[in-house]
């Protein structure tokens, strides 16, 4: 492993050590299935409802702004970005190595809140955007853009909040954006990307 990816991922892993846990945002999101290496990221977000109060904003889970104790909403608009690195799980018999390629993403999106208990709240992102800036090592560095949605997000016992992203890409990746493959020239094809963000209050 080389230095400077041991330095970007010391960092990273700092960050997470700094900001103790104990936001009700998602802390972490897994993309599990895309056409290049699987990623995990580190999220910051901010919650916006439409009357133009600011809610909260949380790094990594941590409170930096806004209310101690939100108030229940029905309607916001959130505003995510994470940084996002490559985990080493190998993809369609192609080998993307841990820390190899990293992503910066910043993910807007309007969010309903549809069911409210006491120990259980769902939400879903209705409509949004993700822009996605990726570099790393052996290829150039691309961005990319989706359309974003959130089928279902849940919280649970105002602890565990968990939910279901998905990203619609007009133009896909390929493995040769990642350099893994020569280029190709044929044109890229629409791909659905999905992942999961988990968050925990301690």
């Amino acid at each position: 492993m080389s230095q400077r990816r041991l330095w970007t991922i010391s960092c990273i892993l700092a960050g997470v050590l700094v900001f103790p846990r104990d936001g009700r945002a998602g802390i972490i999101e897994i993309i599990i299935e895309m056409s290049g290496p699987q990623m995990f990221g580190f999220l910051v977000e901010c919650r916006v409802p439409i009357d133009g109060t600011l809610d909260q904003c949380t790094v990594v889970g941590k409170k930096v702004a806004g209310q101690a104790a939100p108030p229940p909403r029905k309607l916001w608009f959130s505003m995510e970005g994470g940084v996002y690195v490559s985990t080493g799980h190998d993809v369609d018999g192609l080998d993307y190595e841990f820390g190899k390629t990293y992503m910066l993403a910043f993910d807007p999106m309007m969010e309903v809140q549809t069911v409210t208990r006491q120990n259980f709240s769902m939400y879903h992102g209705v409509m949004g955007v993700s822009y996605n800036f990726l570099f790393g090592e052996g290829f150039r560095k691309f961005t990319n853009v989706a359309f974003k949605l959130r089928p279902i997000g849940v919280i649970i016992g105002n602890r565990v909040n968990i939910s279901y992203n998905l990203r619609l890409y007009p133009s896909g990746f390929t493995a040769d954006q990642f350099g893994q493959l020569p280029p190709s020239p044929e044109t890229t094809k629409p791909e659905t990307v999905h992942g999961f963000s988990v968050g925990y209050r301690f």
